[in-house]
C-alpha cells in the first residue's frame, strides 16, 4: 500500500515539473515575442504583460487603466474595442497612440479578444503590435507620392477587379460610388490608347513589369481628355502565375503640354539657326554671283568673260548643293531606291578612302553583312562618305577608321532597342573612329542643321545625313566617349529582291522633229529650257500655267511630249498631265521640279514608271533625259 501511494506521489510531481515547464517555455515565448500580449479586465485594467516597455516596472503597470498609456484622443477607441469584444465576443482590432517607452509614444495595431471561461467573458486577451517604423515608413512614401503627384492602384489577376486610392480616383475621373472600375475604365480610356494598355497587360504576365505606358483618359463633366502616364510590378503566387499588379499612376497632362511648348521653342530656335544658315551661305554665293555678273559685262575679252563666268557657274552649283542638302534634312529629296549589296557600296567607299585618307590613320574593313538593303545608291554612299570624312577629321593625331556592316535582328527577346528604332530586321551599316569624341553639350545638336564646332564646317553633313537614313526607312545612332572615340551606326531595314545593275548614262541624240508642250510658270527658267530645246532642234510649245496648257493641247494634241514644273499655279502638273495622258495615252510625260511636294513621290520615293528630273539641272541633264524618252 505503502509503494503504491509513493508511485503516485511520484507521478503527481512529475506532471507539476512537466506543467512548470510548460509554463516556462509559454512565459518564454510570450516574453520574446515583439507584440505586447496582456489580460485585461472587461474594465480595463492590466492582469498579465508579457513584457514591458522601456522606463516601466511590472508592479506598477499591473492593475493600473489602458487609458494611463493612451493619448486621451484615442482612448474611445480602446474603450469601444474592449465593450465590443465583450458583448459580440469577437476579436476587434483597431489603430492607436500608445507608449511605445516612458518619454515616447508611438503607432499600435491593436487587436482584443474575448477569454470566455465558465460560458462567460472572464477577461480579454489584447495585443498590440508597434508598427511606428511602418506608420512612419508610409508617411513617407505618401509624401513622396503627393510631392509627385502619384496615385497607387493594385489589379487582381485571377477576379479582374481594380482598386486604387482617393488620388487615383480623382485623376481617373471615377465618380463616388462607382465600383465597377474595370467596365469604367474600358470607356474611359481612349480608343487609340487601349491596346497599348492592353498590350501591357499581356507583357506583365511574362515580365513581371507593367508598362511604363502612357495614355488618354475622359475626365469630368466637361468630357476633357488627360493624359496619364502608369508603371507597375507583378506580384505572382507559389504556382509562378501573376496574382496581382500593383502600379502608380501620374496625371501627366502639363508635362506633356509644357513638353510641347519647350519643343515649339526648339523647334523655333532650330528654324532660326536653319534660316540664318542659309542666309548666310546663300548671301555669300549670291554676292559672288552678282559681282562676276558685273564683271563680265564689262569684261575686255571672251577670256576673261569666261573666268568670270566660271565664278559664276561654281557658285551655282554650290548654291544647288545647299538646297540639296536641305532637302535631303527635311527628308524631301526625291529617290530612285534600288536593291543593294551593302558590302559592295562600303568597299568601293573604303578603297576610295584608303589612298587619300594619309598615313596616320588606319582603314579597317569588317564586312558581314549577308542581306540587301533598299536604297538611293548614290544617297547611301553621299551617307557612308560624309560619315567617313568626320571621322577622319576626329582624328588629326592619328588612328583607326572602321568600316563595318552587319546583319541585326531585333526580336521580342531584345532586352533594349537603339534610340529611335523599331523591332525587325537590320542591316546595320558602322562607321568608327578612335578620335577625340564629341562632348554630352554637343552631342543633343550632333544632327541639327549649320550647329557645326569644327572650323569651316557648314553644319549640314551629319543633318544630311539623318535626313536620308530616314527617308530610307531607317535610323542613325551615335554613340561616343571623350578621347576614346565616336560609333555612328546606320539601320536600314532588310529588303528581298535582286540586286540592280544600274544603266548607263544615256547619249545625247539629235532631235527628228518632235514636238514638246513645255509648262513652267517661272518665265527666266521656261526661256532656258526653251532655247536648249530648241537649239537642239526640238519643236517647242510653251505655257505659263495649267489652263494655258489645256487650251493649247485642245487647239492641237500632236505633241509627243509633255515637260512640266509639278508646283504650278491652280492645277498642278501631276493633274494636268493626268488629263491629257487620258486624252492621248501616247503622249510621254516628264516631270521637273525644286520640290515635289509629294505629288508625284511618297516619302520621296518615285511613283513607279515616272520621270523627274531634279531643278537645277544642266542643259546636258535634260536632254539625256529625253534621249532615254525617245530613245525607249
Amino acid at each position: 500500500m505503502e509503494k503504491k501511494e509513493g508511485a503516485q506521489t511520484g507521478d503527481a510531481d512529475d506532471r507539476v515539473r512537466e506543467l512548470e515547464a510548460e509554463v516556462r517555455r509559454l512565459n518564454q515565448m510570450l516574453e520574446s515575442a515583439p507584440d505586447f500580449i496582456t489580460r485585461i479586465t472587461r474594465d480595463g485594467r492590466f492582469l498579465y504583460l508579457n513584457r514591458l516597455a522601456p522606463g516601466y516596472r511590472l508592479a506598477d503597470v499591473l492593475g493600473t487603466s489602458v487609458d494611463a498609456y493612451v493619448p486621451p484622443e484615442f482612448r474611445e477607441r480602446a474603450h469601444q474595442a474592449i465593450r465590443d469584444a465583450s458583448t459580440n465576443r469577437t476579436m476587434q482590432e483597431y489603430s492607436t497612440m500608445g507608449r511605445t517607452s516612458v518619454e515616447r509614444v508611438g503607432h499600435y495595431l491593436t487587436r482584443v479578444s474575448p477569454i470566455i471561461e465558465d460560458g462567460e467573458v472572464d477577461s480579454l486577451v489584447m495585443i498590440a503590435t508597434d508598427v511606428t517604423a511602418l506608420q512612419e515608413n508610409r508617411l513617407l512614401l505618401q509624401v513622396a507620392l503627393d510631392a509627385g503627384g502619384l496615385g497607387t492602384w493594385t489589379y487582381d489577376a485571377r477576379s479582374g477587379s481594380l482598386n486604387w486610392d482617393d488620388r487615383t480616383r480623382r485623376m481617373l475621373g471615377v465618380p463616388e460610388g462607382e465600383v465597377d472600375l474595370v467596365t469604367h475604365m474600358s470607356k474611359a480610356v481612349h480608343p487609340d490608347d487601349r491596346p497599348a494598355l492592353q498590350a501591357a497587360f499581356e507583357q506583365a504576365r511574362s515580365s513581371g513589369r507593367f508598362g511604363p505606358v502612357t495614355h488618354r483618359v475622359l475626365v469630368g463633366e466637361g468630357a476633357r481628355w488627360r493624359w496619364v502616364h502608369s508603371v507597375g510590378l507583378a506580384v505572382r503566387g507559389a504556382d509562378g502565375e501573376l496574382v496581382q499588379l500593383v502600379g502608380s499612376v501620374q496625371d501627366v497632362t502639363e508635362t506633356r503640354a509644357m513638353e510641347a511648348r519647350l519643343f515649339e521653342a526648339q523647334k523655333l530656335e532650330s528654324i532660326g539657326r536653319l534660316a540664318g544658315g542659309v542666309a548666310h551661305d546663300f548671301n555669300n554665293m549670291l554676292m559672288a554671283i552678282l559681282g562676276n555678273v558685273e564683271f563680265a559685262r564689262y569684261a575686255e575679252s571672251p577670256a576673261e568673260a569666261d573666268e568670270f563666268l566660271a565664278s559664276i557657274r561654281l557658285a551655282a552649283e554650290r548654291s544647288a548643293a545647299l538646297t540639296a542638302q536641305l532637302l535631303a534634312f527635311a527628308q524631301r529629296q526625291v529617290l530612285t531606291p534600288q536593291i543593294l549589296d551593302p558590302n559592295t557600296l562600303v568597299a568601293r567607299i573604303e578603297s576610295l578612302f584608303r589612298s587619300t585618307i594619309g598615313e596616320r590613320i588606319r582603314v579597317q574593313l569588317a564586312l558581314n553583312s549577308r542581306w540587301r538593303v533598299s536604297a538611293d545608291e548614290s544617297r547611301l554612299e553621299q551617307v557612308v562618305a560624309n560619315l567617313a570624312t568626320n571621322a577622319r577629321d576626329a582624328m588629326p593625331e592619328g588612328g583607326t577608321l572602321t568600316l563595318a556592316t552587319q546583319d541585326v535582328t531585333l526580336g521580342p527577346e531584345a532586352p533594349e532597342l537603339p534610340p529611335g528604332v523599331g523591332r525587325g530586321q537590320y542591316v546595320v551599316v558602322v562607321v568608327a573612329d578612335t578620335g577625340v569624341g564629341i562632348s554630352a553639350e554637343v552631342l543633343p545638336h550632333v544632327f541639327e542643321p549649320f550647329y557645326t564646332t569644327r572650323v569651316g564646317g557648314t553644319g549640314l553633313g551629319l543633318a544630311t545625313c539623318y535626313g536620308i537614313v530616314k527617308q530610307f526607312g531607317g535610323q542613325i545612332t551615335v554613340n561616343t566617349e571623350l578621347g576614346r572615340g565616336t560609333r555612328f551606326s546606320v539601320y536600314l531595314p532588310r529588303a528581298e529582291g535582286d540586286l540592280v545593275v544600274a544603266p548607263s548614262e544615256s547619249p545625247v541624240m539629235s532631235a527628228r522633229g518632235e514636238r514638246i508642250l513645255l509648262i513652267e510658270d517661272e518665265l527666266e527658267v521656261r526661256t532656258v529650257i526653251e532655247r536648249t530645246l530648241k537649239a537642239h532642234g526640238y519643236n517647242v510649245v510653251t505655257a505659263s500655267n495649267a489652263e494655258e496648257a489645256l487650251n493649247l493641247f485642245a487647239a492641237s494634241s500632236n505633241f509627243d511630249l509633255l515637260v512640266t514644273d509639278i508646283v504650278l499655279p491652280g492645277i498642278n502638273g501631276k493633274e494636268v498631265a493626268e488629263k491629257l495622258t487620258q486624252a492621248k495615252p501616247s503622249l510621254q510625260v516628264l516631270f521637273m521640279s525644286g520640290y515635289t511636294e509629294d505629288t508625284i513621290a511618297h516619302d520621296g520615293v518615285l511613283e513607279p514608271l515616272t520621270r523627274f528630273l531634279q531643278k537645277p539641272f544642266s542643259p546636258r541633264d535634260l536632254l539625256g533625259a529625253l534621249s532615254g524618252i525617245f530613245r525607249d
